[in-house]
């Protein structure tokens, strides 16, 4: 494989991913996010019934003229074999972002079921609640804390096995690319629900992992080459490293790809949001983390020689 000067061109990379972070950080402020319902308030059901029925079923129900001003917007989700109620040959999950009135007997939940029960007789709604406001701002803070913690997490780790400049390069490039997916599901209003914190969370996995495998190699090759330059080290590093981090990441959108164009609705947002994530957290683990180790190094005066710093680095 040819010698390609990734630290050379840092600067048109520095570029381009300023752009995208303010790009991103535009579209969130302007446009915000899609939260799902979860986030938001709304109402919650289970429908179960007797025939087999399917997601598509449920929703035909739900999209009628006259629910439709209720259930602008919900989600339906079957559930598992083990989780259906006894008697029950199909059963599934249902929110919405709609606050029910559910007294008397003209309450939605008594109407949808006696339209369920048109199409099929064994159908009976339990568990029809309302979700408050406060709840969902408890999921947006959940949502924080957890990413923020794994940031912590990540810096400690990072710090101990290599150094503290390797961690600071490798939670920016992480950064960069959680933004980067923010940014795109703003900029598409595609919903933003609990599953995709969980895809961002993964995304923070995958990429690190890209990362310190260039970083573990740079740390090997400053053992190596002592007698060349810290440019030339890192440059040879991203390079050795590089086609197992394009294999990687082929293989692992593999099944994403399928996953996201047959998995359906439930997974749709989880998949898209790898997706982004794998393409970034590529780029950055390449383009990003490793030559910005190689300006802090210059920031710090290092010289053309392996720094002292770096020597402290092959020594731990």
């Amino acid at each position: 494989m040819k010698n390609l000067n990734f630290v050379g061109s840092r600067p048109a990379f520095y570029v381009l991913s300023s752009l995208i972070v303010l790009a991103s950080l535009w579209l969130i402020v302007s446009k915000g996010l899609n939260y799902g319902i979860e986030f938001r308030s709304g109402s919650v059901f289970r429908v179960s019934f007797a025939e087999q029925v399917t997601a598509d079923g449920v929703r035909q129900i739900l999209e009628l003229d006259r629910f439709k001003q209720f259930f602008k917007r919900f989600q339906v989700q079957q559930i598992s074999s083990a989780d259906v109620i006894d008697g029950a040959s199909s059963e599934f999950f249902v929110t919405s972002d709609f606050i029910a009135d559910n007294t008397g007997a003209g309450s939605v939940d008594r109407l949808l079921e006696d339209e369920f029960r048109k199409t099929f007789p064994g159908a009976q709604i339990y568990e029809f609640n309302n979700i408050g406001p406060a709840i969902g701002d408890d999921l947006k803070e959940s949502a924080v804390y957890s990413i923020l913690f794994s940031l912590l997490i990540i810096i400690f780790y990072i710090s101990v096995r290599f150094e503290f400049q390797f961690s600071i390069v490798a939670i920016v490039a992480l950064i960069h690319d959680v933004l980067f997916v923010l940014g795109v599901f703003a900029l598409t209003q595609r919903e933003f629900s609990a599953s995709t914190i969980a895809a961002i969370l993964t995304i923070i996995g995958y990429s690190l992992n890209d990362t310190i495998v260039v970083l573990d190699r740079i740390r090997e090759n400053i053992r190596l080459h002592r007698k060349n330059s810290f440019d030339h080290v890192v440059n040879l590093s991203i390079n050795q490293s590089l086609s197992r981090t394009m294999y990687t990441s082929m293989t692992t959108m593999c099944p994403i790809v399928v996953l996201f164009v047959w998995g359906g609705t439930g997974v749709a947002n989880f998949t898209f949001a790898m997706l982004l994530g794998v393409l970034v957290g590529t780029y950055s683990s390449i383009c990003l983390a490793s030559p910005l180790l190689v300006t802090w190094d210059k920031s710090k005066g290092g010289s053309k020689d392996i720094p002292e710093q770096s020597e402290r680095i092959a020594a731990s």
